[in-house]
């Protein structure tokens, strides 16, 4: 967390027992303070209502209420909730567990974009805390980096559930509570609100940590519109370096339609492991701004499954990538991938293996066709001797042109080749007793 200037309600001591030390974040509805609970001795942080909104009784009773459903989550990967009240002002306050460490907003100033398996690594507990608020049946509404604390220890926690309503109520027509850059389209039309719209901001944060950009970016009425009426983009648009699987996880979280995202965080963490578990470490440790290798680019991947890591990830329900990828989604290959596997050789089981291989001549099979060669040049040694002998004798010369002697022994002999390797097909109008001629 950032340091504050100091704040004129530094020093209150609320109800006697918690005191207000320097403030550490201010937020949309309240500020947040270090503070000092005195009865039990223990550093605390106390998040205070902002006065502007606490003059809103129905704000106010929605804060303490929600104060309370928070409270019911005891989880690792969610700040806890200690106890509420009210200021001497009636000001409405949270007391909260203190994580002493950064918020996942600094982490992305001081590095920008992750790698693919830093951002997984990160999002794993924030989507466990989330699932564990979605089985209590509360919808966070307001996930952001900002919200996701990181521990010195290196725990990571979803804070902030300040504005965390039950599933079974609606956000008021107008109203959009949360942050635009990450609300899901549901939110910010003013529509009903469940567990699928913290998977559609969980997938802009994962979009974020890979691009090191929002999808959608300007002023707020612009960027809330894009959510409603666009499409967010191909993460790999940015980072080009983002393995497929994980664009797809990206693309499946931040469905438009609500339908078409996992039901839940649980839904989408148990995705996100299968993608993880399912990546090469060159794949996850790449550079989100370098280019894919090409294919042949290293050694080859083993698509079976049987890569070493474990069980092969199980299929999934909707494959959504491109139709050009040839790399395992989910667990299921792309259309062009089982296009190349019907076309492989008979008998090939690797994809990658070439059609027409090139082996190397073996020793043998050189010293047997030399030999051949060696033979013919002597045969047509012999017969031009005999074939010149007989032409002196009648005072003639027969035309050598085409025949064994006329081709075979120009060529050979005259050219001073001693080795020939012949690949071609005889030409049917060659006459019997002609060198067949090489195409």
């Amino acid at each position: 967390m950032q340091h504050a200037a100091p704040d004129p309600l530094t020093g209150t001591v609320l109800e006697g027992r918690y005191e207000l030390g320097p403030r550490i974040a201010r937020g949309g509805t309240a500020a947040v303070y270090r503070a000092v609970d005195t009865r039990l001795e223990r550093t605390v942080a106390v998040k205070l209502m902002h006065p502007h909104l606490a003059e809103d009784p129905a704000a106010a009773d929605r804060f303490m209420r929600e104060a309370r459903a928070a409270a019911k989550l005891s989880h690792p990967h969610v700040v806890s909730v200690l106890d509420q009240g009210r200021a001497p002002d009636g000001l409405p306050y949270l007391v909260m567990e203190l994580v002493e460490g950064s918020t996942l907003r600094d982490l992305l100033h001081e590095r920008g974009a992750l790698t693919a398996r830093e951002a997984l690594e990160v999002l794993d507990p924030v989507l466990d805390g989330l699932a564990a608020a979605h089985r209590a049946g509360l919808v966070h509404r307001d996930v952001k980096p900002e919200n996701v604390l990181i521990g010195r220890t290196g725990r990571v926690t979803v804070a902030d559930f300040g504005l965390t309503r039950a599933v079974d109520q609606n956000t008021p027509t107008g109203t959009v509570l949360g942050t635009v850059g990450y609300a899901a389209p549901e939110l910010v039309a003013g529509r009903a609100v469940d567990a699928r719209s913290d998977v559609y901001s969980a997938g802009i944060v994962l979009f974020e940590l890979l691009a090191g950009r929002r999808p959608f970016v300007g002023a707020p009425l612009a960027v809330a519109r894009a959510h409603v009426e666009g499409a967010v983009p191909d993460v790999r648009s940015l980072a080009p370096g983002v393995p497929p699987a994980v664009a797809l996880l990206v693309a499946r979280a931040t469905a438009r339609e609500p339908a078409r995202r996992p039901a839940d965080a649980g839904r989408l963490l148990a995705e996100l492991r299968t993608v993880r578990a399912g990546l090469r470490p060159g794949e996850l440790d790449r550079r989100p701004g370098d280019p894919p290798p090409r294919h042949g680019d290293g050694p080859a991947e083993v698509l079976d499954g049987t890569t070493g890591r474990g069980p092969a990830p199980g299929p999934a329900t909707e494959v959504l990538g491109r139709a050009d990828d040839r790399t395992r989604v989910l667990g299921v290959p792309g259309p062009a991938a089982a296009q190349d596997a019907a076309a492989l050789p008979r008998g090939s089981s690797d994809p990658w293996r070439p059609a027409i291989e090139l082996r190397p001549v073996r020793p043998l099979r050189t010293a047997a066709a030399l030999a051949l060669v060696a033979l013919a040049v002597a045969a047509a040694a012999f017969l031009g001797w005999l074939i010149g002998s007989a032409a002196g004798a009648s005072g003639g010369a027969p035309d050598a042109h085409g025949t064994l002697s006329g081709l075979a022994g120009q060529h050979l002999t005259g050219a001073g080749r001693h080795e020939a390797a012949l690949h071609g097909s005889v030409r049917e109008t060659a006459g019997a007793g002609t060198v067949p001629t090489v195409l």
